[in-house]
């Protein structure tokens, strides 16, 4: 544990980005927020310095171990300075939401330098209507989406006029030689070994709490089943392509209350909703690029789930699993898809596969940061590292990935100024030439589709025809709340003359 009272060397899960990163696929997550008016650059930049403290992470930089005889470790960086972090750029006139877009794929394309803090934040001027952007990267190992949304609340304001932070005096200390990091990794792999291995039994056991034997019987073959069939090949789509490191991006902004409209009148939740639109739209990508060939049973979705306790709300790193989900792209119909996906969903909750495949992983990450280094190909002979490199993980593992951040439902500002919209974005990865990142603030559903540069074509009409598959449902659900109203108006009716 460091003097912050941070975990000092990197999770397994942690580590795993930074072993599994190349140019091709940087892993750095982020976001774009819009905020209203003209924001004074140097407010910003000494408010943010003033605040650096909360978020101690973000002036720790990466050191790796000789030999990887352990994962790395956080290392206060002395040679921080937040203009090595913070950058202003200008739009060119008029400064249209096109020209932020094609800015933060240029920003989102290549990797975080690794001899500094792993983060970067672009300061955009020149948006039109007198707006001001934020492009925000921050590499995956430090944070997952619920983290990155917790960092976002203490470095925004939930009132305009926040009341000023004084910042202490910031005391860095020379970073480790190679015979410290080498002598605190063996010593830190002992005591890691045995924490690893507790918290596993009581994550067990926690999962296994409160199911029955049949429950757990039920359950296991459950999730034997979709292990099974996960495991199996599938149909890859028009985006499944090699990446060549390019990120494109393309956002979408709805009504959170009419992603509840749908949610309520047809059933299912918001994310079921988003996840239906998100299949109609790769049904009909395949329909207008494959022709006649048959439509895929279903769309291999991975989806980020979180599995923080209640003692680690508050942590950072990366504390989730992913929902290995079979989307239906079957029966033809959006309002039955959306059922079928709601059934669907319901049935992977309820066998609680995500904690199972949590518990899954960490199995696989108890062992030696060495043998998780060589595997990823981050060590080794080049050709030792190819070889790795190529069997690391199936290619790809999945369609694509789409992740569902909720975010706070009331206004937050910085430096008094409102932020209008915040959408977020993942990783491209694995032949995962598109992915998709959501997040919900203020009364808005904020939608990002990012993807490679090898994909653009197909990311672009992914965005274009969810647009149309959310308001097809958004009309069934109108239509049906109308068919609802005038059942009840004819009912009261009979009701009313038969008393007459």
């Amino acid at each position: 544990m460091s003097e912050d009272g941070l975990e000092r060397r990197l999770s397994p899960m942690d580590a795993f980005f930074l072993y599994l990163e190349r140019e091709e696929q940087p892993l750095h997550v982020g976001a774009v927020c819009v905020f209203e008016r003209r924001m004074p650059f140097g407010k910003f930049v000494r408010t943010l310095e003033s605040r650096l403290h909360l978020v101690p992470r973000y002036r720790q930089r990466v050191l790796f171990t000789p030999l990887h005889l352990g994962h790395p470790t956080w290392e206060v960086d002395p040679d921080f300075d937040i203009k090595n972090h913070v950058f202003r750029l200008r739009l060119p006139a008029p400064g249209t939401d096109e020209e932020l877009r094609q800015l933060t794929g240029q920003v989102f394309t290549g990797v975080l330098d690794r001899n500094k803090p792993l983060w970067e934040l672009y300061f955009v001027e020149g948006l039109e209507d007198n707006r001001t952007a934020l492009i925000v990267k921050v590499h995956h190992c430090m944070v997952d989406g619920i983290a990155g949304i917790g960092l976002a609340l203490v470095l925004l304001d939930i009132v305009p006029n926040a009341p000023k932070i004084n910042k202490p005096r910031f005391r860095p200390t020379p970073l480790p030689d190679a015979k410290t990091l080498c002598v605190d990794a063996l010593w830190d792999n002992a005591a890691d070994a045995l924490r690893h291995w507790s918290r596993w039994q009581r994550s067990f056991a926690a999962y296994a709490r409160g199911f029955d034997l049949l429950d757990v019987a039920r359950n296991i073959k459950r999730f034997a089943a979709t292990m099974g069939h996960f495991l199996l090949p599938f149909t890859r789509m028009p985006f499944n392509v090699a990446l060549n490191g390019e990120r494109i991006v393309h956002w979408r902004e709805y009504s959170f209350a009419d992603a509840r409209a749908i949610r309520t009148v047809i059933g299912g939740t918001v994310n079921d909703v988003i996840l239906t639109a998100l299949g109609t739209a790769a049904r009909r990508l395949w329909q207008e690029t494959q022709g006649s060939k048959r439509i895929p049973q279903t769309l291999r979705v991975l989806v980020p789930v979180n599995v923080r306790r209640e003692t680690e709300r508050a942590a950072l790193g990366n504390h989730i699993s992913l929902m290995p989900v079979e989307l239906p792209l079957h029966p033809e119909g959006p309002v039955e898809r959306l059922r079928a996906t709601d059934v669907l969903m319901r049935q992977l909750k309820e066998a609680r596969v995500a904690e199972a495949i949590a518990l899954m992983f960490d199995v696989v990450q108890g062992t030696p940061a060495f043998v998780q280094a060589l595997a990823l190909g981050t060590v080794g002979h080049p050709i030792v590292q190819e070889t790795a490199a190529t069997f690391a993980a199936p290619i790809p593992p999945a369609n694509l990935i789409c992740t569902n951040v909720p975010g706070p439902q009331i206004p937050l500002y910085s430096c008094g100024h409102k932020l209008l919209a915040m959408y977020p974005a993942l990783p491209v990865a694995l032949e995962m030439g598109v992915n998709l990142a959501i997040t919900s603030y203020d009364q808005k559903l904020f939608i990002t589709f990012i993807g490679d540069g090898k994909a653009e074509g197909e990311l672009e009409r992914v965005a274009e025809l969810f647009d149309v598959a959310f308001q097809e449902l958004l009309e069934a659900a109108a239509v049906k709340q109308a068919q609802y109203v005038e059942i009840t108006r004819r009912r009261h009716e009979t009701a009313t003359e038969a008393t007459a």
